[in-house]
């Protein structure tokens, strides 16, 4: 009798932590999130070899939660062998191993495969537990979060996020160009804020309610992360950040577009307007050199000297960016393996010294050669005409967001390393991986979705 109650007692237990567990498993995936989206690299524990970065952490904790039930790991599993996300990338990591084993460089591998893990957790715990509208409502308020820091940062001329960090040699400090501070939020450099921002950008149009897409949907979020932008410094941000307007302008519902571009050219001239009153003061010099730099460096002019601007630094990143094309032709790289990620660039290239590249493609080439460039390239091409395919035969806005921002983030490359900020691509690969992407009838005029859009991964 006393062993019946006994195991019927057991029982009950064992059945009233499930729930507790699952809650505790969706608050460490939201953690995780917000660890990935918001806090520094430089924020951690720090240990030899393998620093735990805070995001490190919560993938050691997702992965303790997976593998320490069947269920979780059996889904996770069949997540890594059906998508064809692991085909896709199978060359890339191929070539990080063999790199790896060559230079005796374990960061070759482990660095990608660390970030492509991060993608993979996210694809899970989107699907599994917080779900598509969900996902995109967190990552919305956490770009929120990044804007109101940013234009704080401004103010106070020093990272928010610097007071948190404790792991030495990751953290590279202010940085100043013409006398004016650079805002770099949690990133390395302020080029790195300005990568995240180009994935960030889109979000703004995007209506979770309603499934549309309209540029001016959150027009506060939007000029705080155009403002930001402006603040970073960074003139390739700069001009990314006009081809991304442009974008969002294009790929917005049709209902809105003419009421859109007529907004955009209203505001273009209250702009232009305001530039020109607020030229004598901090503000108006501050945004003339921006845009008068970003003029320079397409057409080679000077005009940006007059509003504060170093020539010898204009001429100076010019001979740069000559010089990066020139990297192919080094002889002393091998076509076919890398030198990997331990062992830093330098060379002498016609004459001057290059330590560092801006241009993530040209990296990835000497990090692992040809081979390593192509497969990575495959990789962005692959998922970049998947989107639009499924732009055309769906006519998903969340997909037209998350392409937008993908294409902005992709281009933003040639002219930036990436700088520890690929996982905020990811973020845009696994909502695409995971949202529904149903076909499209026209009916009366009306392009009405076949099939209920609820999510089949939000668990009632």
């Amino acid at each position: 009798m006393n062993a019946a109650i006994r195991t019927i007692d057991n029982s009950t237990s064992k059945y009233l932590k499930m729930p507790k567990e699952r809650e505790a498993f969706e608050k460490c995936a939201v953690l995780f999130l917000f660890a990935l989206y918001v806090m520094p690299q430089y924020f951690g524990i720090p240990i030899p070899v393998f620093d735990f970065t805070v995001v490190r952490i919560f993938v050691l904790i997702l992965l303790v939660f997976i593998l320490s039930d069947y269920g979780r790991s059996h889904a996770f599993a069949e997540i890594i062998k059906k998508e064809k996300l692991s085909l896709v990338i199978l060359p890339y990591l191929f070539v990080t191993t063999y790199t790896m084993v060559i230079r005796a460089d374990a960061n070759a591998f482990l660095n990608p495969f660390v970030e492509f893990l991060e993608l993979y957790l996210m694809i899970y715990v989107i699907r599994d537990t917080i779900g598509v509208d969900r996902a995109v409502k967190l990552f919305l308020g956490f770009i929120y979060l990044l804007t109101i820091l940013g234009l704080f940062e401004a103010v106070i001329k020093v990272s928010p996020f610097s007071f948190l960090c404790n792991l030495p040699g990751i953290y590279t400090g202010r940085y100043i160009r013409a006398g004016h501070y650079r805002i770099m939020s949690s990133a390395g450099h302020s080029l790195g804020y300005g990568l995240l921002l180009m994935t960030a950008m889109p979000f703004a149009g995007y209506d979770v309610e309603k499934k549309t897409f309209n540029v001016y949907r959150r027009p506060l979020l939007l000029f705080g992360i155009m403002v930001n932008i402006f603040l970073t410094g960074s003139r390739s941000s700069l001009g990314m950040m006009a081809i991304t307007f442009v974008l969002m302008l294009l790929f917005s519902d049709s209902a809105v577009r003419r009421k859109n571009i007529f907004y955009t050219i209203s505001g273009i001239v209250i702009a232009v307007v305001m530039v020109i009153l607020l030229r004598p003061t901090f503000i108006g010099r501050y945004v003339m050199l921006q845009v008068t730099s970003l003029i320079d460096a397409f057409f080679k002019t000077t005009i940006s000297v007059n509003y504060g601007a170093n020539i010898t630094q204009l001429r100076q990143s010019a001979a740069y960016r000559e010089l990066l094309k020139d990297v192919f032709d080094q002889d002393w790289l091998n076509p076919l393996v890398g030198i990997g990620r331990s062992r830093g660039f330098k060379a002498a290239i016609n004459g001057r010294v290059v330590k560092s590249i801006d241009s993530f493609y040209i990296a990835d080439f000497v990090r692992y050669s040809y081979p390593g460039m192509l497969s990575y390239i495959f990789f962005l091409l692959y998922y970049g005409f998947s989107m639009l395919k499924d732009i055309v035969r769906t006519r998903s806005a969340l997909i037209r967001m998350i392409f937008v921002g993908a294409f902005g983030y992709s281009i933003h490359l040639y002219v930036a390393d990436s700088l520890q900020t690929l996982k905020y691509l990811y973020v845009l690969i696994a909502l695409y991986i995971c949202c529904e992407k149903v076909p499209y009838k026209k009916q009366d005029d009306k392009c009405r979705y076949i099939g209920k859009r609820e999510s089949k991964y939000v668990k009632k």
